[in-house]
């Protein structure tokens, strides 16, 4: 699907969760033209605090690959080029 179908199935499964509150995307999600991963990053605000996630995922022959890092918004700035250089190094390859 699109990157805003993606996001949408990733938001609506994160707000089904026991004790989230409310889910909003940080912006707007992409695929990678060099690798074909879709980049959603999104807030989650739960009764265990407001988390921001930076989720990286590959859909290939029709399976779902998905590597996600999430840190409390308190400590995401502190956080934040750590979690993006990690995700960034997920790369898929399936034969």
């Amino acid at each position: 699907g699109t990157p805003e179908e993606v996001a949408a199935r990733v938001v609506t499964a994160e707000v089904n969760r026991d004790g989230i509150f409310q889910v909003t995307l940080v912006k707007d999600p992409v695929e990678n033209p060099n690798n074909g991963c879709y980049e959603i990053d999104y807030l989650s605000d739960g009764k265990r605090g407001k988390k921001n996630f930076v989720t990286r995922i590959f859909i290939q022959k029709n399976m779902l690959y998905v590597l996600t890092a999430q840190a409390k918004v308190e400590n995401y700035e502190e956080l934040e080029q750590e979690m993006l250089d990690c995700v960034k190094t997920f790369s898929l390859t399936v034969n």
